[in-house]
């Protein structure tokens, strides 16, 4: 009875301890909801958002930063723990520094420091306080005393450097040169000037003086001003999206994804693995606390990134829009995120064996849907199985069939564990899971010497040492771990499934992932750099040809010199292009990016496997790795197999139907049109449209949005009249239709012909 009864109170407190996680999120995400909404209709202008984040960054966050580190028991701060944080956040600093200078050229140091701080530092205050008091109020309540140590501790050491980075890159683009002691000098100023820099000093001293009891009046009249932080903060988030939503669109959206997938996935098994080793090795807390230090590191390094990456950038004029693109995806995928690894955590003592069925039935339901999507690849493919990185991405599919059949057969088959076809199922899934990871390697490679003049018979030669490599190899290792170690003893039930002969297979699949992730990374980055030289020399040869040969007003210097800018080419940089080539590109890219991601949690987990013990956050990568390496065939779907301008044309169409009442009505071309059509159409736009457009269009509010220069048909109208173009209202209205019919005005969505109406709204087009 007793045994059911604590039984009865865990189960309460675990429930107790998800309601409030619930609670909070909802708190969070919510706010930052109405914030979206009160900008998107208006409620809130501009210039009040300009107080609100003076509110915020002046008074109310320096504030709770002061009364949380004067209170705070310095004693019980785990510095090993802080240490292995700011190591963790240090790696990957630097990381997307160097990845970022190599791939830009000329190198940018400005982008490289910022898009580092973009990885590092979290909005640890307005949406990491809420959900860690909600997580850890009964167990842990002070790991949420770390956030007001780690995040100034970040400002003081790691942010310095990006924003000497931004410094010497905003020097670079001026041409100038500045002494090193004026800028050391420069950024000290701004760090020490910086109000949560100097409220965090201003507390330890006060936590020192008075022994962690400071006098009640400071901390009641500064903890009002801290208690209004949480909610502005979220809505002042919320406001911040406005407009950002709509650039999220095709190529746009490749390097805010990359920057997405370091912030919430390098950086929280980065900090995991690195809190987990430091405080194994040179820790002195016991293996739950180990255990819950870093469970508590991997929720931390999920926290989108701080709205103060949004200022830094405004300061530089540098990324802005991007930044902005990316904080809003950062916020809409770390919601979900968080309240996974939350629900983990939350039972992180649960024994993965219990849930090893559950996780083989997921497998095997994710491999029947890759299959067909694996077959429709393969069909779509046939047809463009003339270009060489084609027939790469061919064979992938290829061994991602061969994975997923293995899989099949594992879940469906009942032999023994010695009989041949337990060989074959594991043959087929093991060597297909290596070949899919080599694949991966050569489709980068591919890319990076595409541009080379090869002939058919060497891509011939190259495709047959890729099948070597990506087939042979496997197999042969495979082969080689049947024969050396112990033969597969294992039940439905047994955690050790996913790697059938353990620690070998875990570490061969761990040496192969290493090295394809640093070989795709090293091919896209001297890829990138190869596409900097083509375009370096398409502009020289522009440059050169745009110039007169006759004209002898120019020296030799002024007719060869050429903006920086215009070099400024690569994943970082828009470049604008559309041919086929170009899209064919982008999505080898998105595929890569795909697949390098999902090697990496691959890697994550066969590391955990081999050093770490195996708990319910083991679980949650597990089923991770699952839908990425199993569902691979999926996302390759999405890329190359469906043609999405079939898919929105319908959907379009419908909500042209739903929102503006019709579909777009085609116009007749220029040359079609009557000679007096044209002849008033010309007259207008060189007589009358500017002052037309100065006099009548205004910012009009229609449903959720605000459109610019708009009128109605009516103003039209009156305002010829009045013009004394026309004398009546019915000539006035053959005028109109005439620029209606010549495309010098038309209607919102071209969706309505000219009426004499007050409720319609039209626009003139670009001339």
């Amino acid at each position: 009875m007793m045994i059911s009864n604590k039984t009865a109170n865990i189960s309460d407190s675990d429930e107790d301890l998800m309601n409030n996680m619930y609670n909070a999120l909802f708190q969070c995400f919510g706010i930052i909801i109405t914030g979206y909404m009160s900008g998107r209709l208006g409620l809130v202008s501009h210039a009040a958002s300009i107080g609100l984040n003076r509110f915020v960054g002046t008074f109310a966050l320096p504030s709770l930063i002061f009364v949380n580190m004067a209170v705070l028991e310095l004693s019980s701060v785990n510095l090993i723990f802080l240490g292995s944080l700011l190591l963790s956040k240090t790696l990957v600093f630097v990381t997307v520094a160097l990845i970022t200078v190599l791939v830009t050229r000329p190198p940018d140091m400005a982008r490289a420091g910022l898009f580092a701080i973009f990885c590092t530092q979290s909005n640890d205050f307005a949406i990491g306080a809420p959900i860690f008091e909600a997580l850890y109020k009964y167990n842990h309540p002070y790991f949420v005393s770390y956030l007001y140590l780690v995040a100034p501790i970040n400002l003081i050491i790691l942010n310095p450097f990006g924003f000497a980075m931004m410094e010497l890159g905003k020097e670079y683009d001026r041409h100038e040169t500045t002494r090193r002691s004026a800028l050391m000098g420069r950024i000290s100023r701004n760090i020490i000037c910086n109000p949560m820099v100097f409220m965090t000093a201003l507390g330890l001293i006060t936590n020192i003086v008075f022994n962690h009891n400071p006098p009640k009046f400071i901390t009641t009249f500064l903890g009002t001003f801290g208690n209004a932080f949480t909610a502005t903060a979220l809505f002042l988030l919320g406001l911040r999206m406005v407009g950002n939503v709509n650039k999220l669109r095709g190529e746009a959206l490749i390097l805010p994804l990359l920057l997405i997938a370091a912030k919430l996935l390098v950086l929280p098994l980065v900090i995991r693995e690195t809190t987990s080793i430091f405080l194994t090795k040179f820790g002195t807390v016991n293996a739950d606390e180990n255990l819950a230090f870093s469970m508590f590191g991997f929720l931390y390094g999920m926290i989108p990134s701080a709205p103060a990456v949004f200022v830094y950038a405004s300061a530089y004029n540098l990324e802005m829009d991007l930044i902005a693109s990316s904080m809003v995806l950062c916020v809409c995928f770390s919601a979900p995120i968080m309240f996974l690894t939350a629900k983990i955590i939350s039972v992180a003592k649960l024994d993965p064996s219990n849930n090893i069925a559950a996780l083989k039935t997921y497998q095997f339901n994710v491999s029947i849907l890759a299959i067909p999507a694996s077959l429709w690849i393969i069909l779509v493919m046939l047809k463009k199985l003339k270009s060489f990185p084609f027939k790469v991405v061919f064979c992938l599919v290829i061994s991602q069939v061969i994975s997923c059949t293995g899989i099949l057969l594992e879940y469906l088959s009942g032999s023994p564990p010695s009989h041949p076809l337990t060989y074959i199922q594991l043959m087929l899934s093991i060597a297909g899971d290596m070949s899919c990871y080599i694949w991966t390697g050569c489709l980068a490679f591919t890319l990076l010497i595409m541009n080379k003049p090869f002939t058919d018979e060497f891509q011939n030669k190259i495709l047959y040492f890729y099948m070597i490599l990506s087939w042979g190899v496997p197999v042969l290792l495979v082969s080689v771990l049947m024969l050396i170690c112990q033969p597969p003893s294992f039940a439905k039930s047994d955690f050790d499934q996913n790697y059938v002969y353990g620690t070998p297979e875990a570490a061969t699949l761990t040496s192969i992932l290493l090295l394809t992730i640093m070989w795709t990374v090293v091919c896209l980055v001297l890829y990138q750099r190869q596409q900097h030289k083509i375009v370096k020399k398409e502009v020289c040869t522009e440059n050169v040809t745009d110039i007169p040969s006759t004209s002898k007003q120019f020296s030799n210097t002024d007719s060869h010199s050429i903006d920086t800018e215009d070099f400024k080419e690569g994943l970082l940089y828009v470049k604008e292009t559309s041919s086929a080539d170009s899209n064919e590109y982008i999505k080898h890219f998105l595929l890569l990016v795909m697949q390098t991601v999902a090697m990496f949690v691959t890697f994550s987990v066969a590391i955990w496997r081999i050093f770490g013990e195996t708990n319910g956050l083991y679980l949650e990568l597990a089923y991770a790795e699952t839908s990425l390496m199993r569902g691979q065939s999926i996302f390759t779907l999405l890329i190359y197999g469906i043609n999405y301008q079939t898919i929105n044309r319908p959907i379009v169409r419908a909500w042209n139907k739903f929102w503006w009442g019709g579909s777009p009505i085609q116009c007749p071309s220029w040359e079609e049109l009557p000679y007096d059509t044209r002849k008033t159409c010309d007259n207008f736009v060189f007589k009358h449209r500017e002052k037309c457009l100065a006099e009548i269009t205004h910012l009009t509010r229609w449903k959720l949005w605000k459109y610019k220069k708009t009128f109605t048909g009516s103003e039209l109208i009156t305002w010829l009249i009045d013009n004394n173009i026309c004398t009546s209202r019915d000539d006035a209205l053959g005028y109109a239709m005439k620029l209606w019919n010549g495309q010098v005005l038309r209607h919102l969505n071209c969706t309505e012909h000219f009426q004499d109406v007050s409720n319609i709204l039209y626009t003139f087009n670009r001339r």
